[in-house]
């Protein structure tokens, strides 16, 4: 193991009490990073924990319980659900599709196109996907009755 001089380890913390990064630092000394991280770890009274700027933080909105219960399915979408076969593409669902991150617990998320904005189905369902979907995500050996 190598010491350093008490005159290398007083250059060192001047150099951090100045401000200048572990990598500045050590490539002023002559050295790595690495050796001035260990030698300011031992010597910890003469390189003081720098705080971190504090960001502003906006108070978190207060938490609203919402009911357990799903919502119940929306006319509108049981409509579609009912006219529209497992297997159609998604350019039926278009008008009631949603992006991701306007989805809601008890809607369907497949996806139905392949391009930005992706769109998701939406439909009402008390599962991940509607009943359309589920049926054409499983294969045709392990369709369910």
């Amino acid at each position: 193991m190598t010491t350093h001089d008490p005159a290398f380890i007083e250059a060192a913390a001047k150099l951090w009490r100045d401000g200048l990064s572990a990598s500045k630092i050590a490539k002023a000394l002559g050295g790595s990073r690495n050796v001035f991280v260990g030698i300011a770890y031992r010597n910890r009274d003469l390189f003081p924990k720098r705080t971190k700027r504090k960001l502003q933080v906006r108070a978190p909105a207060p938490r609203v319980r919402k009911s357990l219960q799903l919502p119940a399915p929306a006319s509108a979408s049981a409509a579609i659900e009912v006219g529209i076969s497992a297997m159609a593409d998604g350019a039926e669902r278009l008008p009631t599709s949603k992006q991701l991150h306007e989805l809601k617990a008890g809607q369907c998320c497949w996806p139905i196109n392949n391009g930005g904005p992706y769109l998701f189905c939406a439909a009402e369902t008390t599962g991940r996907y509607c009943s359309n979907h589920a049926a054409r995500s499983l294969k045709k050996n392990e369709v369910q009755e």
